[in-house]
């Protein structure tokens, strides 16, 4: 039996709605934690209708709303964290609006508080919810198949920077007593059979055994590959797959690895007004800081997606340095980088790529290998369309 309704805020915010729907509508901030979710409801004029915490769980939420507010709920605020996408598309599907704000926007608001509380948090995230969404940026959450191609990528990452961390471990390892592991191998095996050559030496030279220690770690640095290359392989066949990242991939310097990377970091490019903005959401624009008559221009902000912004570098520095074909970028990168040196290059060219990757897909071009003819191709692929 559902328990009948006894607070009296919430009794007469209802009885106002019944009368006027707009003078009953109200605003939820969630403060999010692991377990459970501290909920604070407003009303219009900024007052405290309701304060809860309860399990964080879409289902629990939802039906503590719908129970108490009905129709009633104009925007469900909450900050971007680990459980903020689950939360954020199970309410949605409840046909609640759902804003996802930028948690280190939000973090510099609620500070200006005295006692950071749950409860504090929760209404400070409401009463944003209510009054400054156009002050703080709000937060794209990204489909569940979106999510599923990054966690392969995440995956694949972590398994690379392991084996590199183990092999590294033992060339050190090594050095301790007079060896060394020559550096280019381009498989495990091949490792393998030059750490297990040194290992021999010492024994002769030192008279220690240390293969029952170091054999161990070899044999995880071969699972780790093996486990690595087959993530790869099955994004290979999604990048293959997918039209979009077929035109990626005939950039020179992108593979199917940053053709996902940036589609999945994308994932809706009508969200962006302008390309330039796309290099802006991977932080591979200059900090700027004006004040009065000072205006500086610094290092790149960092500020978006990290993964990406290393596949999108990686692939200029491909460009740059491993490509024979000519293109009008690499003219401009190479040029660029007898000026400002290579590492300043490379991260120009990243953002010249994320800008010429969108454009690719906004407009439905491909890429040109030189510059006086992007124009002419983007005018027939619009007339083609029309």
């Amino acid at each position: 039996m559902t328990k009948k309704i006894t607070n009296p805020e919430i009794l007469a915010i209802r009885a106002a709605a019944d009368v006027d729907p707009a003078c009953g509508r109200v605003w939820v901030g969630l403060d999010v934690g692991l377990k459970s979710t501290s909920v604070c409801v407003l009303d219009r004029d900024g007052k405290v209708v309701h304060q809860v915490s309860m399990k964080t769980h879409p289902t629990e939420i939802g039906r503590y709303l719908a129970k108490n507010f009905a129709s009633n709920v104009a925007v469900v605020g909450m900050e971007t964290g680990a459980m903020s996408a689950h939360l954020a598309d199970g309410l949605r599907r409840q046909g609640y609006q759902v804003a996802v704000m930028d948690a280190l926007q939000v973090h510099r608001v609620l500070s200006l508080k005295r006692n950071k509380t749950d409860t504090n948090d929760a209404r400070g995230i409401a009463e944003i919810t209510r009054t400054g969404r156009d002050y703080l940026t709000e937060v794209y959450v990204k489909s569940a198949a979106c999510y599923e191609v990054r966690a392969q990528l995440i995956m694949r990452h972590r398994l690379v920077q392991q084996r590199l961390a183990n092999e590294n471990m033992i060339r050190g390892l090594l050095r301790v007593y007079g060896g060394r592991v020559e550096p280019g191998a381009k498989s495990s095996a091949t490792y393998r059979e030059r750490v297990v050559e040194q290992l021999l030496i010492i024994q002769d030279h030192e008279g220690l055994n240390l293969r029952p220690r170091i054999l161990p770690v070899l044999d995880l640095c071969e699972r780790l590959q093996v486990d690595a290359e087959r993530i790869e392989t099955e994004l290979e066949a999604l990048a293959a797959a997918n039209p979009i990242c077929r035109r990626f991939m005939a950039v020179p310097g992108i593979g199917a690895i940053t053709a996902l990377s940036f589609f999945t970091a994308i994932e809706e490019p009508s969200r962006f007004r302008r390309a330039d903005d796309v290099a802006a959401y991977l932080g591979l624009t200059p900090r700027v800081y004006q004040s009065g008559e000072s205006l500086t221009h610094g290092k790149i902000s960092k500020m978006g997606n990290r993964l990406t912004r290393t596949h999108m570098v990686n692939a200029a520095t491909v460009l740059l340095s491993a490509t024979k074909t000519f293109s009008s970028l690499k003219d401009w990168g190479v040029r660029l980088a007898k000026k400002v040196g290579f590492n300043k290059a490379k991260v120009a060219v990243a953002r010249k790529l994320a800008v010429i990757l969108f454009g690719m897909w906004r407009d439905g071009t491909h890429f040109q290998f030189k510059s006086e003819t992007v124009e002419p191709h983007r005018q027939m692929m619009q007339a083609a369309r029309a």
